[in-house]
């Protein structure tokens, strides 16, 4: 199976860059990477994808610029599209890549192709992701955006972020990952030590302030609206996953 990275960023070039490098390093040769550009202002985003492509000689690099700023899920939206890879791996570009986690992925969805795979889930309650309809509590377990992956047909089926009601950015991994559990898809834990992928949190979009929070409080309220007619069918798998072993997703 072929898969493709799909790297999207703004400005920063130089964590840009970096993954670049460890991609180039520690990623097989046949994997397709595509360079998401969010219609950064810094000259160096355009230049320094234009180098890439041109000296790599290793991996097929593909380049698309936004024409505006798109944020998070619309630039992955983006890049799915133009990508040509059966599995789909989406890297945030404030991830420091120690493996080849590709390959990885590659074998854990061959062998469970019916799963919305991340770096991490999150299964335990973090505030934002507890909800309560008709007196009854759920956490949603979700896959932390920063690496997520999924077979072709998966994201299809998914429809991709849903950048309509989230905009740039925030809580959009909760959905994806609450859409997945509707439609009846597991979350798969990629099976790899933290120091092999080490997520800088927050680096990418303004840091985790005050005005961000503001974001993803009002994304929240949203996603409650959008969900509220099938939580209780989504509390039910959770509650049998519970019940077969299986709250803790691997």
């Amino acid at each position: 199976m072929k898969a493709s990275v799909i790297l999207p960023y703004y400005n920063h070039w130089d964590l840009t860059h970096a993954r670049m490098m460890e991609l180039y390093k520690y990623v097989p040769k046949d994997v397709e990477i595509v360079m998401v550009n969010d219609a950064s202002t810094d000259k160096d985003c355009r230049k320094g994808a234009g180098w890439w492509q041109k000296r790599s000689g290793r991996q097929e690099i593909k380049y698309v610029e936004n024409k505006q700023n798109l944020g998070f899920g619309g630039s992955h939206n983006v890049g799915a599209k133009v990508s040509t890879g059966d599995i789909l791996c989406f890297l945030s570009n404030d991830v420091i890549v120690r493996t080849d986690f590709v390959s990885i992925i590659i074998d854990d969805l061959s062998n469970r192709p019916d799963s919305l795979l991340g770096g991490e889930i999150i299964y335990w309650p973090g505030g934002w992701n507890e909800f309560e309809f008709d007196g009854k509590k759920m956490v949603v377990p979700y896959c932390n955006g920063w690496l997520l992956a999924c077979t072709r047909e998966v994201w299809d089926n998914m429809g991709g972020f849903d950048v309509e009601t989230y905009g740039k950015f925030d809580f959009e991994d909760i959905d994806l990952s609450m859409n997945a559990l509707s439609l009846g898809y597991d979350l798969l834990s990629l099976n790899l030590p933290k120091h092999k992928l080490n997520h800088l949190s927050g680096v990418t979009i303004r840091g985790l302030n005050v005005d961000r929070m503001e974001i993803t409080k009002e994304n929240r309220k949203k996603f409650i609206k959008k969900w509220q007619p099938k939580f209780l069918e989504v509390y039910e798998t959770l509650e049998r996953m519970k019940d077969d072993g299986a709250d803790n997703p691997r």
